[in-house]
């Protein structure tokens, strides 16, 4: 594949490592998770997963806009919904099958209750309907979801953009100051297993990430630009430092970190805390203006492993979650050992890195930029299974 000297290999960078963040937070108990963005900021990687998802929606979609017209974008838009969805229905039997193995065969935990899906198989003629409406969302299985409902709202938000993006932002404000004020949404029916991404709220950040897409393409006023640059740059950086001093381990205790939530401003996920809204903004901020979009970075082995995982983030995510499954049960079963927890973390992301590769080698995606890869040692190992 020739180089493409448009593209902002940033995106594909960190949705990869969103996703790898995501795969090590879904393990319960795993120490590496310590480590991650959940345990360090107000946000984490899904919010990372979300702001990209929409920069990428407008780029993807809005010049299908252009030159195909509303309905053409929404066509386009259907299409990606119908495999999307497809991915989550596949996703969500292959985990609650997973997990019903599991406790069938090992004891030390009932791994069924652990995923939230023994209605499912206890009254299958209720739960399995509820599935397919999305209206029954066990645990870890909500992120397709919310995606469906955000990408369906695209062609709109990005119709909008296109006209007014300010116009876009106000309104996606109202509506999540309205949901965070009334407490509405979608129905958590089901034992309570709605939706623990209110997509109500969650549109604030993937509009702002349509937003952000328009301007990466429009540009903003050059000289108003170049005139707040330290302004902007000052800000995320001293709300990212305070959001590290405030939520890192070396804050204190549960407790008293507990009581900063309770007294300061909830930094809770479902209604999508203003925190965490403002935490995501500034790293990707604080991202854009240190990495240019193809940073010689992008170039080196250890991106390029990142890079493919962002190209194949709906593949990549559907096996991680039930890697994450499988990494509780060995740990459960080996006793929580140190060896079974680096195990499941080595084998389970060397398991994301080969099949976003070995994807990429069937569909030779490797752009000049990544050329590093082909000559890994990841991707010797497989050449030799996929030819």
């Amino acid at each position: 594949m020739r180089k493409d000297n448009d593209r902002d290999y940033r995106l594909d960078f960190c949705r990869g490592l969103a996703l790898i963040l995501i795969f090590i937070d879904h393990v319960p108990g795993n120490p590496a998770s310590h480590w991650t963005l959940r345990k360090w900021a107000f946000c984490d990687a899904a919010e990372v997963f979300v702001l990209i998802s929409g920069i990428s929606s407008y780029l993807a979609y809005g010049s299908k806009l252009d030159k195909f017209g509303f309905t053409g974008c929404c066509s386009a838009v259907a299409k990606r919904l119908t495999r999307i969805y497809g991915a989550h229905l596949l996703l969500f039997f292959s985990a609650a099958l997973f997990v019903r193995f599991a406790s069938a065969h090992f004891v030390r935990v009932d791994y069924v209750d652990f995923l939230q899906v023994k209605a499912l198989f206890a009254d299958p003629r209720h739960y399995v309907p509820a599935a397919l409406t999305l209206s029954y969302l066990p645990k870890y299985l909500d992120i397709l979801p919310l995606y469906l409902i955000l990408l369906g709202a695209a062609p709109v938000i990005i119709y909008v953009v296109k006209r007014d993006p300010w116009l876009a932002l106000i309104a996606s404000g109202l509506i999540y100051a309205m949901v965070r004020m009334t407490g509405f949404n979608l129905s958590a029916g089901h034992d309570g297993l709605g939706w623990n991404f209110n997509p109500f709220a969650w549109q604030l950040i993937y509009t702002i990430g349509i937003v952000t897409g328009h301007f990466s393409k429009v540009g903003f006023e050059s000289s108003a630009r170049d005139r707040y640059r330290w302004a902007w740059f000052t800000l995320a950086a001293g709300f990212t430092l305070f959001a590290l001093v405030a939520a890192a381990p070396w804050s204190g205790s549960e407790e008293s970190r507990a009581l900063f939530n309770h007294y300061l401003w909830p930094a809770e996920k479902t209604f999508l805390s203003p925190l965490r809204v403002a935490n995501v903004v500034a790293l990707l901020y604080l991202f854009a203006f240190f990495v240019p979009k193809q940073a010689k970075f992008f170039s080196t082995r250890a991106a390029s492993i990142f890079l493919a995982c962002g190209r194949n983030s709906l593949p990549v995510y559907g096996v991680g979650v039930v890697l994450s499954c499988a990494g509780y049960v060995a740990i459960s079963e080996s006793g929580a050992t140190n060896t079974a927890m680096v195990a499941v973390n080595v084998v389970g992301i060397a398991s994301l890195f080969l099949l976003a590769y070995a994807l990429d080698w069937k569909r030779k995606n490797f752009p000049v930029l990544d050329a590093a890869a082909v000559r890994s040692p990841a991707m010797t190992l497989v050449r030799r299974f996929v030819g």
